[in-house]
């Protein structure tokens, strides 16, 4: 089967995912033939999509965004004009990777209702809904078996001990200080994630559509000060073991 053929089954899977209980959250509508991240759209840059390109990088956001955003790229059924996709692509170049060996998908699954594009996707726990997630999530990472995950934000992070042990020291972290001076720092290399049967790197990263700004402000946290490209490229320059 192609990695294409697993995505639409995966997405199929996703628009199947009720959103949290007891929520105002909305399902996955899914559907954009352009390249968006998952489950919205494939995760693949129009490269990879042509060219049926095998991905060595995954990109964890928190969740797709909010209803408003997903209508508004509807027309022209893609994303990847919009700041989030551009600057990632920017940092992937500039860290000496292809963006197009990228797949780009979400911790949740499902949109945010009005026009808001932050905040907590889940504000309670609901283990049903957190257990679709996150096992579809491994279905992908098993599939791709990816070199580096990079995961956008704290609430991403903070999660991520859930499917991969070596991350505890961020659970629950809530500020770039509780990931950035915690006892694995801002990257874990050649960790594994059971689940999956994969061994990967991992680096957490800021969230592609702040400005440089809020990379200065976080920088100030760390022992020794290191651009979001350079987490990038040390998670790439690492090759687990298989």
């Amino acid at each position: 089967m192609t990695l294409l053929k697993s995505i639409a089954l995966w997405q199929e899977e996703a628009l199947t995912i009720a959103p949290p209980s007891g929520t105002d959250r909305l399902p996955a509508v899914g559907g954009l033939p352009g390249p968006a991240f998952f489950p919205e759209g494939f995760g693949l840059s129009h490269a990879a999509l042509r060219q049926n390109v095998r991905p060595t990088i995954i990109v964890i956001g928190h969740n797709f965004g909010s209803q408003e955003y997903r209508n508004e790229i509807q027309p022209a059924g893609r994303e990847d004009d919009k700041a989030t996709w551009r600057n990632l692509d920017a940092l992937l170049t500039q860290a000496g990777a292809d963006p197009a060996q990228c797949f780009r998908t979400n911790w949740f699954v499902g949109l945010l209702p009005g026009s808001k594009q932050t905040g907590r996707f889940l504000r309670k726990p609901d283990h049903g809904y957190e257990l679709a997630c996150r096992s579809l999530l491994v279905k992908q990472i098993e599939e791709i078996k990816p070199t580096a995950i990079l995961l956008l934000g704290p609430e991403v992070a903070s999660r991520a001990h859930g499917l991969i042990p070596a991350l505890a020291p961020w659970r629950g972290a809530k500020r770039w200080i509780d990931i950035d001076q915690s006892t694995i720092g801002y990257s874990a290399r050649d960790i594994e994630l059971p689940a999956a049967g994969v061994r990967t790197n991992v680096a957490a990263l800021l969230h592609p559509s702040f400005g440089a700004a809020n990379q200065s402000r976080r920088m100030q946290n760390m022992r020794i000060p290191v651009t979001e490209v350079d987490i990038i490229r040390a998670a790439l320059a690492c090759t687990p073991r298989a």
